[in-house]
């Protein structure tokens, strides 16, 4: 098993409550078209400092062909052209469990 973690901070007064929901969505119709994940969550920031970031994702999947199959399906490609634009700093980390 392999635990994915990617950490977003976007634009100065970028991301609202409607950018986290859309996150969410997406997300979830990720983990129904891929079995091998097995959880996602998402979490926003709850408190506002100059070093905190805005978003994390969190997945816990299968292995790690799993991870390649997924950064390439088109619901996180839509995402991305969508949101990348936005990006400001973008943090990835993956260890196996």
């Amino acid at each position: 098993m392999l635990k994915h973690f990617v950490i977003f901070t976007f634009e100065d007064n970028f991301f609202k409550e409607e950018h986290f929901n859309e996150y969410v969505d997406a997300f979830s119709r990720i983990k129904e078209e891929y079995p091998k994940i097995k959880e996602i969550s998402i979490h926003k920031n709850c408190i506002d400092r100059p070093a905190n970031m805005d978003l994390m994702i969190e997945m816990v999947l299968e292995d790690e062909s799993v991870l390649s199959e997924y950064l390439n399906s088109p619901e996180h490609i839509r995402m991305g052209k969508k949101y990348n634009p936005h990006v400001a700093n973008r943090v990835s980390f993956d260890y196996y469990i």
